[in-house]
This record gives structure tokens, C-alpha cells and sequence, in this order.
């Protein structure tokens, strides 16, 4: 069945030419397909939300006896190439999933993704070497306990919920070297009122790669009161601590902003205490 297959997209080769790519629109969960030689085949997921991440595990299945390769591409909705991985099939060759990931960003940034698949190394065009398993999963931040991604400018900074006194954790926030760069969160601090402030990262990403987690705290002047580094695979906490005085004539909270930054293409999960008190 597998050769009938193979000759016909041989034969058809002579009379429509190279194989041309057929983009067509997928969402989450598994996908199929043919790996053909010199042939592309293009998946489009659109409405992408805000700070979404995409996973994309293939996993080729080879037919041929023969050299083969698959090339998985991701790209934004322009076309830019965003990451990419090469699988080859070679004699014993286990059968083990390429991955792709990527995060965008609060905008969201990109807008959608393309996934492109082409096979290589065949004898002629149109082979067909393999089939191909396609997973994708779309899993989204939840920066602040918010359900999204903290953004990225100080004009829609997210608030921490942290304005009353007493104690608050929140673990799932999340940072990559993509398009998520940067969380920018802002703070209300009542006259009479101690904040105590403590980021951590809790988890790295990036086997292989190196990079820091640069804290910032700022005030409303966006003047830099306090700041911090972590490098990959520490796990150093960043603290600060501020009273806001009672001053006569002037009721409303202080407002300061916390920055968190990546450098590098690695990402992480940190966590973020507070406590607010009532005087120092």
C-alpha cells in the first residue's frame, strides 16, 4: 500500500510539478500525516491568548530502509522562524518525539503559529519515508494567580492583590527567553503600611543554556529603589521591605512596580511572598 502511495505522488510529480505546501488550520491535540520527500505541509493555530505557551512533540514513524530526514519548523503568522528541530532516520533509530516550545507574550505576540513539516533524503520526489504523530498542547500563565501573563510595559503593569495586610504566595508565575521577556507587576502600599516583598525562581528550563533572572523594584517615578540577579539554577531569593509613612494631607497608597527580566533562551517558574503589615 505504502508503494501505490509512494507512485502515485511520483507519477503526479511529472504533471503538477514539485510537491507545494498545504496550510491547513489545527487546534489543540494529535494530528497525523506523511513525511514526503521534498514535499512541505504547513499547520496554522490561530487565536492565540495572551502569554499562551505551545508544545509540539513529533514523532516520525520511517518507512524507508534508507537515509532519511524530517525538519519541524515553528514561525509567528509573518513567516519569522521562531524555533526549529531536525530528526534522521538511521539504521536502529528509536522512534522518539522532536520538540518544539515557544511563549508568547500579553500583546499575545505572535498573533498565531505556523508549523511546518518537510521531509528530505529521499530517492526521488513525492517518497513517501515515514508517517508523523503530531501533539500539540496549549497550556496558559497564570502569572499573580491573574489566569495570564503579566505584561510587559509599565502603563498596564498587572496588580498583586497584596494592598490589605497579611500574608500571600503566588507560585505559578511564569518568564521565558521568547516573546515573554518580561513581567511587570505594580504595588499599592496604604500610608502606615510595611511591605515585605520575596521572589525566587523555583524552577529553570534550558538544559544547556545559561542566563539570569534580573529583579527590579521601582517606584512611581519608575526610579530603581532596589535590584537583584539570579543566575541559572540558583535559587536566591530577591527581598525588599518598605514602609509607606503616614504623611498629613496625603491618604492614598504609594504605588510602586516589581520587574522581573530573563536573559537568555532559558525560562522559569518563580514564586512570589508578600506580607503587609500595619506600621513598621
Amino acid at each position: 500500500m505504502n508503494f501505490i502511495l509512494s507512485l502515485l505522488i511520483f507519477l503526479l510529480s511529472f504533471f503538477v510539478g514539485p510537491l507545494s505546501a498545504q496550510e491547513r488550520i489545527v487546534g489543540e491535540g494529535e494530528h497525523k500525516g506523511f513525511i514526503v520527500n521534498e514535499g512541505r505541509q504547513s499547520l496554522k493555530i490561530a487565536s492565540i491568548k495572551p502569554g499562551q505557551t505551545i508544545q509540539v512533540f513529533l514523532t516520525p514513524h520511517w518507512l524507508t530502509e534508507f537515509s532519511g530526514r524530517v525538519h519541524c519548523r515553528l514561525e509567528d503568522e509573518k513567516g519569522e522562524l521562531l524555533r526549529s528541530v531536525l530528526g534522521t532516520m538511521m539504521e536502529g533509530t528509536k522512534e522518539e518525539p522532536l520538540f518544539l516550545e515557544w511563549t508568547s507574550n500579553s500583546q499575545p505576540k505572535p498573533a498565531a503559529y505556523l508549523i511546518h513539516i518537510l521531509g528530505s533524503g529521499g530517492a526521488y520526489s513525492g517518497e513517501i519515508l515515514g508517517t508523523y504523530t503530531l501533539q500539540i498542547i496549549l497550556w496558559n500563565q497564570n502569572d499573580a494567580n491573574s489566569g495570564t501573563d503579566a505584561p510587559e510595559s509599565f502603563e498596564k503593569a498587572l496588580l498583586l492583590p497584596i494592598s490589605e495586610p497579611g500574608h500571600y504566595l503566588f507560585e505559578e508565575n511564569f518568564i521565558s527567553g521568547t516573546a515573554d521577556g518580561q513581567d511587570i507587576f505594580k504595588i499599592l502600599v496604604k500610608p502606615n503600611h510595611t511591605l515585605t516583598l520575596q521572589a525566587f525562581p523555583a524552577q529553570w528550563h534550558g538544559e544547556g543554556q545559561r542566563g539570569n533572572l534580573r529583579w527590579e523594584f521601582l517606584n512611581k517615578s519608575l526610579k530603581i529603589l532596589k535590584s537583584g540577579i539570579s543566575a541559572y539554577n540558583q535559587v536566591n531569593p530577591f527581598t525588599v521591605k518598605i514602609f509607606h509613612p503616614r504623611v498629613k494631607g496625603e491618604p492614598k497608597p504609594a504605588l510602586f512596580y516589581f520587574s522581573v527580566k530573563i536573559e537568555g533562551k532559558i525560562s522559569s517558574i518563580y514564586t512570589i511572598q508578600a506580607e503587609v503589615k500595619e506600621g513598621r
